[in-house]
């Protein structure tokens, strides 16, 4: 990518540079002028999350604060969070402007809760709040004017390639057969028979080998099109490039407000609005227990942080543009003063995931079970994916409905819960529309063919 500064790596606890200067960087609000185009801005290989509130881009790496052994060490969540905010910054926004601090660490995060892990504090931040309201946080003691740091960014946005429709050739290679997956699934039914789980999620994974690299920032905009409600993101991670539309949110904290929003329980959403299938979900005794339990794993997750916590006593339908799940708003207010300091929101991602909807019930059966069954790691399928600054406000969201991009390659996974009333081929056939809830975005108009 163009304009980016030289990458510094750091294990938690360090807040310098090599050369022993501290870090420091600046955040300037953006006069009105040219446009920019936060998706051509991020490009193939930038950081982007775009929701309905506020869409970010990470230009550059600034700086990479890594978490040697994941989410699962606290000590290193700890210090990682110590790290961020002990970052200096010159913050010449407006008060009131954002709820977000200055500085911000992405990250795609491995479903591996021991698998090491890095947050990305790019070197040039971009930020267009829900009122249209921009700023750009800058690293390594730049001293651009306002309206100069606007007109660099146009220029890198620009830069980038023209969009174009997508790839016209494809083929779709399952790294295991529908005969395979569906005994994976039987065996799964099996093991929740004889009460050695309640729940677990299995995933099945396909590589799709394209006629031309996707450009990312125009596949970007037809997802944003065609799943409005979801949130966009494209990080790097050591594979390539995770991109998804992520429909579940899995924890945001702003101040002492935290809130979830699971996802569990499938049907398909047709184009026909009296199609029956949405509204028979709530009435699935599948799919609310399946939902059920992920959601009183949440609570039981967050009540012993939180002074109240409010869930409602039944679930809502989410529709997107090929499915619809069940999903319920979980919200709380954290504790304050009390012993315990008041969670981060990645003390929160550590202390959530993976959640029933990702992994199962109980965790550790279903992970080893998952482990056993899978064709392989997850990497960051099913990780979280999000954001945080110095102050622990953050956002992160599931990374499901995504892909990771390398070249002319895309790797696409798609889970499915599994409980007693599960049958193997609704399963596949599950995994299936969720495959072509991502496809679609990559290759409009290309029928999705698994025969390879």
């Amino acid at each position: 990518m163009t304009d980016t500064a030289p990458t510094r790596t750091r294990r938690p606890g360090s807040t310098v540079k090599a050369d022993g200067a501290r870090l420091a960087s600046r955040r300037v609000p953006l006069p009105t002028g040219r446009t920019i185009d936060p998706f051509s801005l991020a490009g193939d290989d930038g950081i982007l999350m775009a929701d309905a509130g506020r869409i970010l881009v990470g230009v550059g790496t600034g700086l990479t604060i890594t978490l040697p052994d994941g989410l699962a060490d606290p000590v290193g969540v700890d210090r990682a969070l110590a790290d961020l905010a002990a970052l200096e910054c010159d913050d010449r926004l407006p008060s009131g402007t954002s709820s977000l601090g200055a500085v911000l660490a992405f990250g795609a995060l491995p479903f591996d809760r021991s698998a090491p892990a890095a947050l990305i504090v790019p070197a040039t931040l971009y930020c267009r709040e829900s009122d249209g309201t921009e700023w750009a946080t800058e690293m390594d003691g730049r001293d651009d004017t306002p309206d100069q740091v606007r007109e660099r960014l146009v220029a890198i946005a620009a830069s980038h390639r023209p969009g174009d429709p997508g790839p016209t050739g494809t083929r779709v290679v399952p790294r295991s057969d529908d005969t395979t997956f569906e005994g994976a699934v039987a065996t799964a039914v099996g093991a929740i028979g004889r009460g050695e789980l309640t729940k677990v999620v299995l995933a099945r994974r396909i590589d799709v080998t394209l006629d031309r690299s996707p450009d990312l920032a125009a596949l970007l905009r037809r997802w944003r099109l065609l799943e409005p409600g979801g949130t966009l993101f494209s990080l790097p991670c050591p594979d390539g490039q995770f991109v998804g539309a992520s429909p579940e949110l899995l924890v945001e904290r702003t101040g002492r407000h935290v809130r979830s929003r699971p996802l569990a329980g499938t049907t398909d959403r047709f184009p026909d609005a009296s199609s029956p299938l949405p509204s028979e979900l709530l009435e699935s005794a599948k799919d609310t227990e399946e939902h059920r339990l992920v959601v009183d794993a949440i609570r039981y997750a967050l009540a012993p942080w939180c002074t109240d916590l409010t869930i409602p006593d039944t679930p809502e339908l989410v529709h997107l543009h090929n499915l619809t799940h069940l999903g319920t708003v979980i919200e709380g207010t954290l504790r304050d003063g009390s012993a315990r300091a008041m969670p981060s929101a990645l003390h929160l991602v550590a202390l959530l995931h993976p959640t029933p909807a990702v992994g199962g019930v109980p965790r550790a059966a279903a992970l080893d079970l998952i482990a056993r069954l899978e064709e392989g790691p997850r990497g960051r399928y099913a990780g979280p994916v999000g954001y945080l600054d110095g102050k622990g406000d953050g956002r992160f969201v599931v990374g499901i409905r995504a892909m990771t991009v390398a070249g002319h390659t895309a790797t696409l996974t798609a889970g499915v819960g599994v409980v007693s009333g599960s049958h193997p081929k609704t399963e596949r056939d599950e995994a299936d529309l969720k495959f072509m809830a991502v496809f679609d975005a990559l290759a409009p108009g290309v029928p999705f063919d698994t025969s390879g």
